[in-house]
């Protein structure tokens, strides 16, 4: 028998077994830090994943993506306000990244989602990323480290100050078997709930910069909902805009020719 050796240098294995190793350590706390906080097991939970200056960017290209598929009144609308504030807010000011949101009214919120589950949003999917925005690039591949398959589809959604996304089950038959949730900006209560079981209720606040990954039976055997008004472990977290950047993997019809 013979056995074929692959040519891979002792540079490019190491790197390979460095993203593994961040990939299984990473996920390993997560599954601990879920179970301490009573979050089901096939929900990985990330409370710190992006540096403010990650979030920075990555906010800073979902909002340039966004806006430009607005209609011209809105464009004009945000031209001529930015203008009159000359400086915009960047990662080193101390400022927040919430400040990188206009007023709700600088912006064309849709009153509702077609299905009824999405009030006060914006929405597009992604199929590429600007290339000049300092720190974007590099925030993304590291997330990519811990996708649990490669082949994926990102969505934007915008909520206003005053959105919200109501309690419902994915559609199996729209995307694959996980979903992973970056939130950016103004902090809001995810709530699991499972739709027989009454004391199957979860809630966990998601700040900016958090990332969460939903799997299998947290997807589809849990309603789930990003609150208005919420409360979680005694602090109430009421409205705010933010950016949830959605990444899901492929749909696959194996019946598919």
């Amino acid at each position: 028998m013979f056995t074929r050796k692959l040519a891979c240098s002792p540079r490019l294995i190491a790197s390979r077994c460095s993203v593994c190793a961040r990939y299984v350590s990473t996920a390993t706390a997560s599954l601990q830090q879920a179970r301490q906080s009573g979050l089901p097991t096939d929900f990985q939970w990330f409370p710190n994943f992006f540096s403010t200056r990650e979030q920075y960017a990555l906010l800073d290209a979902a909002l340039r993506k966004l806006d430009v598929t607005e209609n011209r009144q809105f464009r004009r609308r945000r031209k001529e306000l930015m203008k009159a504030h000359s400086s915009t807010p960047v990662a080193d000011s101390g400022e927040s990244v919430q400040s990188l949101f206009l007023p709700d009214e600088y912006y064309d919120f849709q009153e509702g989602h077609y299905d009824g589950v999405i009030r006060r949003y914006r929405e597009m999917h992604v199929s590429s990323w600007p290339q000049d925005v300092e720190g974007l690039l590099p925030a993304l591949d590291r997330l990519r480290d811990i996708y649990p398959s490669p082949d994926i589809q990102t969505h934007l959604l915008h909520l206003a100050s005053d959105g919200e996304i109501l309690p419902h089950v994915d559609n199996v038959g729209a995307s694959g078997s996980w979903i992973l949730g970056i939130s950016l900006g103004a902090a809001r209560v995810l709530k699991l709930e499972h739709p027989v079981n009454s004391d199957e209720v979860y809630t966990l606040a998601l700040p900016s910069g958090s990332v969460y990954i939903q799997r299998d039976t947290t997807r589809y055997d849990f309603k789930h909902s990003i609150l208005l008004n919420g409360q979680f472990e005694g602090k109430h977290y009421n409205g705010g805009q933010r950016m949830s950047i959605m990444i899901r993997d492929r749909f696959k019809d194996n019946g598919a020719q």
